[in-house]
């Protein structure tokens, strides 16, 4: 299928790619269908375009590369809902926050993005307790000294 976004353009999505959401991201409930897409070669950072929305794309990451101890804890009925049969189906991302001044780049580690990679079935899933803050800096004040 052919898809007019914002950001890309016309894009060619494969069904094979499509992701749904098993329930929609938090503030978006019109948005069902999505794709990820990399940002570009080499990058860590992806794009999660809405399909229902061409204006509508979300960076993502995998949280591990910010926060190497991370660790979901998904409920049973959650995993059900994303027919998640074994724990390498699972996907994690976490979305980016970009301010005008990228070196203080945040991810929510709170309330991340889940897809069941065989299935393409997706959820953000909101950690209830606040182990993990909302606003986590990926660049790490102490790191950030030791980059010639």
């Amino acid at each position: 299928m052919k898809v007019l976004t914002e950001r890309f353009g016309a894009i060619e999505v494969k069904e094979e790619e499509v992701i749904t959401m098993v329930e929609p991201i938090l503030g978006f409930p019109y948005a069902k269908r999505y794709v990820l897409l990399d940002h570009k070669e080499g990058s860590p950072f992806k794009w999660l375009q809405s399909l229902d929305d061409g204006g509508l794309a979300f960076v993502v990451i995998n949280p591990k590369l910010v926060k190497p101890d991370y660790v979901v804890p998904l409920e049973e009925e959650e995993a059900k809902k994303l027919q998640i049969e074994n724990p390498e189906d699972a996907e994690v991302y976490v979305m980016v926050v970009i301010p005008e001044d990228p070196r203080k780049m945040t991810v929510n580690l709170r309330a991340p993005v889940i897809i069941n990679r065989r299935k393409r079935l997706a959820k953000q899933v909101i950690i209830p307790d606040d182990s993990y803050p909302i606003k986590y800096p990926v660049f790490q004040e102490e790191n950030a000294g030791s980059h010639p």
